[in-house]
């Protein structure tokens, strides 16, 4: 009995260490697709409407192949007589997300879209602040632009990066986070996208492979494409963008 309780501990052991050198290669993955990533911008020569884009690693496009393939470049690819201004930027916090928006000039943009929140619920921003934080960062953006929208991150804890009992505390950070993230949206009159989802209706989960990037935390070129299609199925995005095409070439 003792040897084979020995057995056990040392096969737990094991699993264990897989799982921990698993979690530092994706976290390796995780920097090298940072370090190659680049926020997408443009700026055609008969603009319609100007948008800007600030936030973290999804607003960059980090896990996309090409960043024509993230959320401003899917806006880009669409409706391309928009300026689009992305100052996204890799590993950011709502605290460094208003530093972003006090680089940009007041009044000057139709559209604000905003993409952050994971950090802080990767990090632990404790949740007293980030309340704090995202109404600052609300507050701000709707100063910037006329049309603030605010998407942030799907359900971490199902990420496959991560492992039990990890996952489950991402997973009750950002049910946490969300109830925070959906309160100061209602309260500002912000347009929020809700993209957390159970694990029984995730389609991140279901297929990983193809909605993750290679280090199974950020989205892929599909994954980013499935969140281009919540922002416009939730929000007034897409007829705003519509109207704005449609008054160049009538």
């Amino acid at each position: 009995m003792k040897q084979f309780f020995s057995f056990f501990i040392f096969l737990l052991f094991l699993f264990v260490l897989w799982k921990v050198l698993s979690l530092a290669f994706r976290i390796h993955e995780g920097m090298e697709l940072a370090g190659r990533s680049e926020p997408f911008a443009q700026a055609p020569s008969r603009a319609v409407l100007t948008m800007a884009v600030v936030g973290d690693s999804t607003a960059v496009g980090t896990g996309v192949t090409n960043p024509a393939f993230s959320v401003a470049g899917r806006i880009a690819r669409d409706y391309p007589a928009v300026t689009i201004r992305n100052l996204g930027n890799d590993g950011e916090r709502f605290e460094e997300v208003v530093t972003q928006l006090e680089k940009l000039p007041d009044g000057k943009f139709d559209i604000l879209l905003i993409q952050a929140g994971g950090n802080d619920i990767l990090r632990f921003t404790p949740l007293e602040r980030l309340e704090r934080k995202v109404s600052e960062v609300l507050h701000t953006a709707r100063k910037k632009g006329r049309h603030v929208f605010f998407m942030s991150t799907g359900n971490v804890g199902l990420a496959p990066a991560f492992f039990a009992p990890i996952s489950w505390i991402y997973e009750e950070r950002t049910r946490k986070a969300r109830r925070i993230f959906i309160s100061e949206s209602s309260s500002q009159g912000v347009e929020y996208v809700d993209l957390f989802r159970e694990r029984s209706e995730d389609p991140f989960t279901k297929d990983p492979e193809k909605y993750y990037a290679p280090d199974m935390l950020h989205p892929s070129d599909e994954g980013y494409g499935l969140w281009y299609e919540e922002l416009m199925r939730q929000t007034p995005l897409s007829s705003l963008l519509w109207k704005a095409e449609r008054s160049l070439n009538p």
